[in-house]
């Protein structure tokens, strides 16, 4: 049996529980072990040999996000294979930044969720996808470590990459976003099960973020940043400063451009984010015709003229400048006695120690070598700095430096101009120049590029969320949930009418549809997680009422984290249930406050708008 079937027989993704439940506040993925894996006796060393596997594949970029999170807990750290897979599952989704920490091994006789043959794990689960495939890496990193003939390395590290191109690469912008809205209390929820749209706020209050692209960013604005020559075209005819350049399309016309512009030059791709290097301190027509040869794989060719001085990225937010970074390519300083290939080893000992990206030493570096009449054994005079590399980013070996105090007046009204000009709402700015703390007009600066998911480094989501989120209340609508309420009460309906005298929006989730402000808009069954969802996304929308029964929190989950007001219906005549004794218990352990036959509970930290809301609801007639 190959390790692939192995696995889906090992671990058996079973579902996950939306919003709080009977666990834990958070959703969580549920699973089955077979028990013929997760019972077998291992010994002490168990755990330590899984976790030093796994460890062995960490990137940098993952070292960096676990030292913003607090460590996990030491009741997770149990030496059975269950609790060890649900601590690498944990281990893997903290990899890339998410600050989940609830794990637990099902106890068979009483917590079981169904009536099957295998041991149930339960873990906390942010984005489903990203769970599931935890779950499964951290499943076959066990069977590895019972046998390695079940999975062998190189099937680990072959999902192990997928993993980490798929969720840590990909996602990496999102980790801040989420990390902020975490302390600040801003609700926030995945809109796709990879994770790839997030929302936070809800209903009225709801701002989407991909990558850096907040749902305010235009597509005008992103289709103008997305063509390098479209950009430059519009910042010109505003007397905004751009290189002067030429999109070719043959080594003939490239080389004309050159003669026009003087070498040296730059040659780029005019499309954006494709991944192809920019091409700089193009000297003469042999370069140039290497290096239009290898941008013309990625798309339209263009040839700039090459400006000179430092590299700048210059932040600007909702039209107001923020910071400003000299950016440097990878490099190393000379000492007078160190080759440059022992100076990289030297540098990349620190940067590895600080979780940093590695100065790369490969041919790129060495091409870039032979341009300054160096090779790697080379040994640079003390204070010669040797460049290395031509993006000047942290992702790719280069340093950073915070220059936001010393940046000119008229610099920072530049930024701002070509912001507008451009319409976005979140630019990072290439800007080119001498010396930063002078007009630009002086020093000679320009732009040669703009960006609408600019790299954040100096905590500037921080400001996104704040600006988007002012209020005290962080972006929460009122949310009220009403428990085992019978449909021809219309409880809820009711309660809608009256708050629509006081909010402009109120939606119901109900078993026959979504209502917003007491119409029909979508039929059908949202009297779940889906539906508190739903209406929690819905545009508008400052209240929400979800009706749900005991059975569907039980099963699947809440579908929200916490609510202002739990209302109980009247068990008079009827049996509490152990399902409606449980999602009751759940319920005041999220809610401000509960309302139980005509008694009002407030929790310790409940609101003063959350007690009003309960005490103008009790007052209604039934």
């Amino acid at each position: 049996m190959n390790s692939s079937q192995q696995a889906v027989s090992v671990y058996i993704p079973k579902k996950t529980l939306k919003g709080a439940n009977l666990y834990f506040p958070n959703s969580i993925l549920v699973a089955e072990l077979d028990v013929s894996i997760s019972r077998r006796p291992v010994d002490v060393s168990f755990r330590d040999a899984a976790l030093q596997l796994l460890n062995g594949y960490r990137p940098s970029s993952a070292g960096l996000n676990l030292t913003m999170l607090p460590p996990l807990p030491d009741s997770l750290r149990t030496n059975s294979i269950a609790g060890v897979l649900n601590f690498l599952a944990l281990t893997l989704q903290r990899w890339c930044g998410l600050p989940v920490e609830f794990a637990k091994v099902l106890d068979n006789m009483t917590e079981k969720p169904e009536e099957d043959q295998g041991e149930h794990i339960v873990f906390e689960c942010r984005f489903d996808h990203m769970a599931i495939a935890a779950g499964q890496i951290a499943a076959e990193i066990c069977l590895h470590c019972i046998n390695p003939d079940m999975v062998d390395e190189q099937r680990l590290q072959t999902l192990l990459n997928e993993f980490l191109r798929v969720f840590l690469e990909k996602r990496a912008t999102q980790i801040p976003f989420i990390h902020y809205a975490e302390r600040q209390g801003i609700p926030w929820q995945p809109l796709t099960s990879d994770g790839s749209i997030l929302g936070f706020g809800q209903g009225a209050k709801l701002h989407l973020i991909h990558q850096n692209l907040t749902s305010a960013t235009s597509h005008i604005a992103a289709r103008i940043a997305a063509d390098k020559n479209t950009a430059a075209t519009i910042l010109r005819g505003q007397g905004i400063p751009v290189p002067r350049q030429y999109v070719v399309n043959s080594t003939e016309m490239a080389l004309q451009a050159a003669q026009q512009l003087g070498f040296p030059v730059v040659v780029k791709t005019s499309a954006k984010g494709v991944g192809a290097d920019v091409f700089v301190d193009i000297c003469n027509e042999h370069e140039l015709s290497e290096a239009f040869n290898e941008v013309a794989k990625r798309g339209p060719v263009i040839v700039e003229q090459l400006i000179f001085g430092d590299q700048h990225q210059l932040i600007v937010i909702n039209g107001r400048f923020r910071s400003a970074r000299k950016q440097k390519p990878s490099h190393v300083i000379g000492d007078g006695i160190l080759s440059i290939n022992a100076l990289i080893e030297a540098a990349n000992k620190t940067r590895l120690a600080n979780d940093w990206q590695l100065i790369p030493n490969d041919g790129k570096a060495e091409a870039i070598l032979i341009k300054q009449n160096m090779e790697m054994s080379t040994v640079p005079s003390e204070g010669q700095e040797v460049k290395l590399g031509s993006k000047a980013k942290l992702s790719a070996g280069g340093t950073t430096e915070d220059v936001t105090d010393q940046i000119h007046p008229a610099n920072i009204q530049l930024a701002e101009r070509a912001t507008a000009i451009i319409d976005m709402d979140v630019a990072g700015l290439d800007f080119i120049i001498n010396d930063i703390s002078k007009p630009f007009w002086e020093a000679g600066g320009a732009f040669c590029g703009v960006n609408v998911a600019p790299e954040l480094i100096f905590n500037e989501q921080e400001l996104i969320l704040d600006e988007r989120f002012p209020e005290d209340n962080k972006g929460k609508v009122i949310l009220i949930v009403l428990l085992d309420s019978a449909a021809e009460s219309e409880r809820g309906l009711k309660i809608s009418k009256q708050l629509q005298s006081k909010f402009s929006k109120v939606g119901l989730a109900t078993s026959g549809g979504l209502l917003l402000d007491s119409e029909l808009v979508s039929p059908g069954d949202f009297a779940n997680y889906n539906g508190v969802r739903a209406a929690l996304c819905e545009p508008a929308v400052n209240a929400v009422i979800l009706e749900i029964s005991s059975d569907e929190i039980v099963m699947n989950g809440l579908g929200a984290e916490r609510c202002d007001l739990a209302i109980f219906s009247s068990q008079e005549g009827g049996e509490i249930t152990r399902f409606s004794q449980a999602s009751r218990r759940l319920l005041e352990s999220v809610s401000e406050c509960v309302l139980d036959n005509s008694i009002v509970r407030d929790a310790d930290a409940a609101s003063f708008e959350a007690k009003q809301l309960a005490r103008e609801i009790n007052a209604l007639p039934r």
